[in-house]
């Protein structure tokens, strides 16, 4: 019998192809907690979105949102296991989704079985970037009363802390657990893509977005062999996108070769969050009936049931293995490749002058660079060698006989893909190909592609533990923060950026400095004001590194993590030790943030 409640080691997209994803434990975790398994980090996911959510819904309107909080039947609160609570300024309950009786219960007066305080515990971890705590409390999703490990994500907003808790390992079955590979986390990623762009088209007009669901042409829905199908409240099928003749059969009255009756597996799944669910089906892309295993994306939005799903190990891809620092780099070319596709809808012209000028550093990142090709394939902009502008893909084939039209042609997609292929690296001095991993986009009748080079890319020497990776996911929502600040308000955001007691830019040994990328002087220091008019330049590590050289050459509008010594104020020492901070350059200045490992 298959699982109604699977927990594959997909949720999270393939590690080959996905920026760094943290969602690691607080400083509160002991070292001898057991690595979470991938159903459980997809949880997090969705405790996470939970918070943000009942922050959003508080800043409304208070009452409302304390009175949907304390809802069992309110979906966007309530998720199997995971429910909301609230704390005061005092740490006192105010909102509880599982026992609204705890309301004005102080967080002082419990201790769990491990005899943690959580009101020291949750003081300790108060934070507005969010933090991971860990302690023993009972799960609403049994019948028993004896607590079990729970990891909660608390944030601070408006004076109140908001937490949602989810219980590692925990799920009301066993689970039937498929191997992933690298290709088919890319497919995850576009089916959870298909499933928001159908249910937004769904929201802004059915009638037409049904039509565009079961068009076999319209690749906004359809990609391979993913297709949408849309369900009723009562699991009927309202669209199917290759099958159209389904519509108006109940779910209930379908099980698959396994004897999994689908509406039920549906029904026992449904979450606004979205939820991976499995079982057998035919396969639209083969020409065979015989059902193959299927993992579906499931969403419900507006009283129906948005899906999408992979067959594993259908998906040819790129599987190579890529470091962290090229998975950085990943990141960095999906962001560029936005950018550009933004810039080109706003003004194409500018856009590929833009794109072909070697000194605008949106565009340019070392080896990264944008080309843009037409519907024909033939290039339009090419930010290494615009020479090429003009040129067929078909007419270009590369080291390894791959005809480069016929490749990205294939791999047309509006959700991206990772074509691979080989290409001189224009970085190097050489003509000689690399193999090279490029992030492929259509969008506007146009296709926007920006690639990495496979360990070419420079990284971190420092080994990151799980804890330092929270931590280090904190430091960029910080420079963020700062960087949205400086632009609405220079002064006073320096201001805050120099007050101990703002938490929004201090956060343990967390800071702000803000440096003037033009001269390198800083022009704020976080914990050292006297720092301010320094050069950079004249600043040394112990490892004799100069700062100003270090951060001139990893300026970058995109951000990157550099590694040097320095005093660590959250201790009482004045010796220096590792720190690892992230440099993003926003304006005429670079924001940087950095944290401690270990």
């Amino acid at each position: 019998m298959m699982s109604s409640r699977p927990a594959p080691p997909y949720v999270a997209a393939a590690a080959a192809l996905a920026v760094m994803v943290v969602m690691m434990m607080g400083a509160h975790l002991a070292e001898a907690y057991p690595e979470l398994t991938e159903y459980d980090k997809s949880r997090q996911e969705v405790a996470q979105e939970m918070v943000d959510n009942a922050i959003a819904a508080f800043d409304a309107d208070p009452r409302s949102a304390m009175d949907q909080i304390q809802d069992l039947d309110n979906i966007v609160y309530h998720d199997g296991e995971l429910y909301v609570f609230v704390l005061d300024g005092n740490m006192t309950m105010v909102a509880h989704g599982a026992t609204p009786d705890l309301v004005g219960t102080s967080l002082y007066d419990l201790t769990d079985t491990q005899d943690t305080n959580l009101g020291e515990l949750f003081e300790e971890n108060r934070s507005p970037y969010g933090r991971w705590v860990e302690y023993y409390w009972p799960n609403p999703a049994t019948e028993s009363d004896e607590s079990e490990l729970k990891l909660t994500w608390a944030k601070v907003r408006s004076g109140h802390v908001f937490a949602v808790g989810i219980y590692p390992e925990f799920s009301e079955e066993e689970v039937s657990i498929a191997q992933l590979s690298g290709a088919d986390g890319e497919r995850q990623r576009i089916a959870a893509d298909m499933v928001d762009q159908a249910a937004a088209a769904f929201s802004a007009d059915r009638e037409s977005a049904i039509l565009a669901i079961q068009d076999p042409g319209n690749d906004l829905y359809h990609d391979g062999e993913l297709y949408v199908f849309v369900l009723d409240g009562n699991m009927t099928m309202v669209a199917h996108g290759a099958t159209p003749d389904l519509v108006g059969t109940s779910l209930y009255d379908l099980t698959d070769t396994q004897d999994t009756n689908l509406g039920e597996l549906f029904e026992e799944n449904r979450s606004p969050y979205g939820r991976w669910v499995e079982y057998y089906w035919p396969n639209p892309a083969t020409e065979s009936d015989e059902s193959e295993l299927k993992l579906t994306w499931a969403k419900a939005r507006s009283g129906h049931v948005f899906a999408v799903g992979i067959y594993p190990g259908f998906s040819a891809g790129m599987n190579a293995v890529v470091s962290d620092a090229d998975a950085e780099r990943q990141r960095v070319v999906k962001e560029m490749v936005d950018r550009a596709i933004e810039a080109f809808a706003a003004d194409a012209e500018s856009a590929m002058a833009a794109i072909q000028d070697p000194g605008n550093d949106l565009y340019h990142d070392g080896e990264l660079y944008v080309f843009v090709l037409d519907g024909n394939m033939t290039m339009v902009a090419h930010g290494a060698t615009p020479d090429l502008v003009g040129t067929s893909l078909y007419d270009l084939t590369d080291t390894q006989d791959t005809n480069l039209g016929e490749l990205f042609e294939e791999s047309r997609s509006p959700y991206g893909k990772w074509v691979g292929y080989y290409w001189p690296n224009p970085a190097t001095e050489s003509d000689e190909s690399e193999l090279k991993m490029t992030w492929t986009k259509a969008r506007s009748g146009y296709v926007f592609n920006v690639g990495i080079y496979p360990g070419f890319a420079e990284g971190l020497r420092t080994q990151i533990d799980e804890e330092d990776r929270h931590r280090q996911e904190t430091a960029v929502a910080m420079t963020e923060q700062a960087i949205e600040a400086f632009a609405a308000d220079a002064e006073s955001a320096m201001a805050a950026m120099q007050d101990p007691d703002n938490d929004l830019y201090h956060d343990g040994e967390l800071y702000v400095a803000v440096i003037d990328v033009a001269t390198s002087v800083i022009v704020t220091h976080g914990t050292i004001p006297d720092r301010v008019g320094t050069s950079m330049y004249d600043l040394v590590d112990k490892q004799d590194t100069n700062l100003g050289e270090l951060f001139a050459v990893n300026m970058s509008p995109y951000g990157r993590w550099v590694e040097y010594y320095g005093p660590n104020p959250a201790t009482e020492s004045d010796e220096s030790e590792l720190k690892v901070s992230w440099i993003k350059v926003s304006g005429k200045y670079a924001f940087v943030v950095g944290i401690y490992p270990g």
